[in-house]
């Protein structure tokens, strides 16, 4: 997870968030039509948003399924369905809260709200396995199932990637003209724009590379 920043909302919100949220709240259905707060409009600005992950586990979600995810949910409060503030996008494992129902998002971090620097406070990693400094990091890990085997797998291998080019960058009879752009080459690993960053910001800092 890292800090995003929300663009400005999406013009067909302004246009017709109050119609859609009245005529939901009339219909007494339990869940809001989602080709609505779906909408292509709304999806592709959540998108770039995000630089194309999953806004909890940072999971690449070009060419995979993504889902807009309601951060407090419409069973909660039928009147944010079509808030902007409250619409993320998600991959599928992270949008799957069922079980953590129980945990409010008021004990939980909000990538658009929380900063980089704060998120650092509560989450960190062992190797590829997340793992928290604090309740609300935990919370946060067991409410958007950060936890899981298959990410625990993909955190790896993008792990075994930065790895071996760190690696090959030691072995390297490096000239100091060299030095800055081999170092640049694994901080970019740590880029907003990177799958799972979070995790290599952590590791860039633990092993004290600038």
């Amino acid at each position: 997870m890292r800090h995003i920043k929300r663009f400005s909302e999406p013009k067909i919100l302004v246009q017709k968030k109050n119609e859609w949220t009245k005529k939901f709240i009339a219909s007494g259905k339990k869940r809001p039509d989602n080709s609505k707060y779906g909408h292509q409009e709304i999806k592709a600005i959540l998108f770039t948003m995000s630089h194309n992950k999953c806004y909890y586990c940072e999971g690449l979600l070009k060419g995979n399924r993504k889902e807009i995810d309601h951060f407090i949910e419409v069973s909660e409060n039928k009147h944010l369905a079509f808030k902007w503030t409250n619409l993320f996008l998600s991959c599928d494992n992270c949008n799957d809260k069922i079980p953590n129902r129980n945990l409010s998002v008021n004990d939980v971090l909000n990538p658009c709200e929380d900063t980089d620097n704060e998120i650092e406070k509560h989450i960190c990693f062992e190797g590829e396995q997340i793992t928290f400094l604090t309740d609300k990091g935990n919370n946060t890990i067991k409410k958007f199932r950060l936890s899981t085997e298959r990410l625990d797998y993909l955190r790896m291998k993008q792990l075994q990637i930065f790895t071996e080019k760190l690696i090959t960058i030691q072995k390297l009879m490096i000239q100091d003209s060299r030095k800055m752009s081999e170092k640049e080459s694994l901080k970019h690993f740590a880029k907003a724009d990177g799958r799972y960053s979070l995790m290599f910001a952590k590791y860039l800092k633990k092993h004290n590379i600038k």
